[in-house]
């Protein structure tokens, strides 16, 4: 299962294409839980209660969605995150038009951009799409947060 974060012994995964609600899972110890992304309710398993609010944390924290986009010509995008955060950004030497993203290379393919409804992000009619927290720290000028990693007691 692809992991996409990692921290205070808590692994979060999430599939791609999974089914909906969209929803992360969630490992921490012995524990397996489903958690609705959105709202945190939990919809398989068990968690700690302090194990569920430090996951609604990083949510709030870590994952931003993209609301509207408007391609503005060449490899250049307006977009609007749920925030409020908006502005261009220029993709064009940004991204590699190598792989999935080789299509994109053609203005016109480039500029059928949408949003896809569940992950938050932009997506091309390929299946190509953007890390939605990569566009946000690069439109807000921001890094991207990482928890701090546990520190470990010697004796």
């Amino acid at each position: 299962m692809p992991e996409i974060s990692r921290f205070f012994g808590i692994v979060v995964a999430m599939y791609y294409d999974d089914h909906p609600p969209p929803h992360v899972h969630v490992r921490y110890g012995e524990h397996r839980a489903i958690l609705e992304i959105g709202t945190a309710a939990v919809l398989f398993g068990d968690l700690p209660h302090r194990v569920v609010g430090m996951v609604v944390e990083w949510s709030e924290a870590m994952l931003k969605d993209v609301v509207e986009v408007r391609p503005l010509g060449g490899y250049r995008l307006y977009l609007r995150f749920e925030d409020g955060v908006a502005g261009e950004l220029d993709l064009g030497a940004r991204l590699r038009f190598e792989g999935v993203f080789a299509p994109l290379k053609d203005p016109a393919t480039f500029a059928r951009v949408r949003i896809h409804p569940d992950l938050g992000t932009i997506v091309w009619p390929n299946g190509a799409d953007l890390d939605p927290d990569v566009l946000y720290a690069e439109l807000s000028r921001t890094p991207i947060s990482v928890p701090p990693a546990p520190t470990r007691r010697t004796r």
